[in-house]
């Protein structure tokens, strides 16, 4: 859109020039940096006094130029030290208004206003606009205090009263409508605050609720697998089983049959429940290692001693996480071994697990060819599904050469 400005093309042209997105840059800059930001404010005061300091005897130079180096510095620090940065400023306003006003001698003078004094009224808004009211107030007052003072001071060199009543009127409103502004300012920041942590918990909700259902399709799905192994494994077996006995039962009651052909059978229904034991094993291991029951150093120990590559284990826990915590870290670290065995051609995996705050993190390194990253469908990306799902995070550090680091980050408790 084009900006257009009777008898001031000038003006177009700097809004053409410096269009809304650079503002908007600068000002974001601006939040970014605020010790530089305020550095530059304090020096833009201080540069405003140059002339003062300039046509001023040199001692009283000096002393200006001190005054005005602690109001710069103040500034400086405004929002990093709000109370202190103003009590500096006013503590030297104070001795400027009780001082600076009462006679004609070369060490007053170095004590009068000048430019760099805005910085008060720029600390009384950051102070009200940073700290509580009941400060903020007693900032205010200090301000109207030493404002009278000085103009008392004034008054008491110069006689007049109706130029009194001015200043009085216009150093007041000055600093009262500073003081509004800023607590303005304060009362906006606690209400945006306040809208961006009712943003952020309801995106926390809309992700518990999606993890919440996620983790209850990876139940049924898991239920699924369940059924579908025991109907397709051990229900099979078990059939297979009941019809070997029964045909050595048949096998035994006719007369006159071989003994040889029964204790074939009796071989096979052996064999094949030895079979489904192993496979019922099997099944429940996937549900709940038993090995966990001796907690994770143990489950985490038979992992490395039954691994194809040569396996160091360091386990630095203090206490025992929840059983469905141990579940998972369990399971992860069989799925990082195996994909290390699989793919990564290393000669040695080392598995680590130490707390980190009120988590855990589960470290497997490996120095094989690098290059692993999740993939659609791969087993990287399964374990990170799981993980979110009790709000871990999985870190991969795998550079093409190697080394491989996979980090899982898992809270004590699901």
């Amino acid at each position: 859109m084009t900006v257009r400005r009777q008898g001031r093309p000038w003006l177009a042209r700097a809004m053409a020039a410096y269009p809304e997105p650079v503002l908007h840059k600068a000002y974001a800059w601006g939040r970014n940096h605020r010790l530089v930001t305020d550095g530059l404010l304090g020096l833009a005061l201080f540069a405003c006094s140059a002339g003062q300091l300039m046509n001023s005897p040199v001692t009283v130079a000096l002393g200006l130029a001190t005054v005005n180096v602690l109001l710069a510095l103040a500034v400086m620090a405004r929002r990093r030290h709000p109370a202190a940065a103003f009590g500096i400023a006013g503590a030297v306003g104070l001795v400027q208004a009780a001082l600076g006003f009462r006679s004609d001698g070369p060490a007053v003078h170095a004590l009068q206003p000048t430019v760099t004094d805005a910085a008060i009224v720029v600390l009384l808004y950051t102070l009200a606009a940073y700290q509580p009211r009941r400060t903020s107030l007693t900032g205010l007052a200090l301000c109207l205090a030493g404002s009278g003072i000085a103009i008392y001071g004034w008054t008491f060199t110069y006689d007049g009263a109706a130029f009194a009543l001015l200043a009085v009127t216009a150093l007041a409103a000055t600093f009262v409508a500073t003081w509004v502004l800023g607590d303005s300012m304060a009362y906006r920041r606690a209400y945006y605050m306040s809208i961006e942590e009712r943003l952020v918990a309801a995106e926390r909700a809309r992700d518990l609720e999606g993890k919440r259902a996620q983790a209850v399709e990876e139940s049924a799905a898991r239920l699924r697998r369940i059924e579908r192994d025991l109907h397709d494994g051990a229900q099979v077996r078990l059939t297979a089983l009941a019809m070997t006995i029964g045909e050595i039962k048949e096998t035994l009651a006719q007369p006159g049959e071989s003994r040889r052909e029964a204790l074939i059978l009796a071989t096979q229904a052996h064999q094949a429940a030895k079979d489904t034991l192993s496979e019922l094993r099997d099944l429940a291991r996937g549900i709940h290692p038993a090995v966990l029951d001796r907690g994770l150093d143990a489950a985490l120990r038979s992992l490395a001693d039954g691994s194809a590559i040569p396996a160091s284990l360091d386990v630095a826990m203090t206490g025992r996480p929840s059983p469905a915590i141990e579940a998972i870290v369990y399971f992860s670290a069989a799925e990082l071994l195996a994909n290390a065995v699989k793919h990564s051609d290393a000669s040695h995996v080392g598995i680590g697990l130490r707390p980190v705050a009120a988590s855990m993190m589960l470290t497997v390194t490996d120095d094989g060819a690098g290059g692993a990253r999740v993939t659609g469908g791969g087993g990287l990306a399964g374990l990170a599904e799981r993980l979110r799902a009790v709000d871990g995070h999985l870190g991969i550090d795998s550079p093409p050469g190697g080394p491989t680091i996979i980090t899982v980050e898992l809270p004590g408790h699901a």
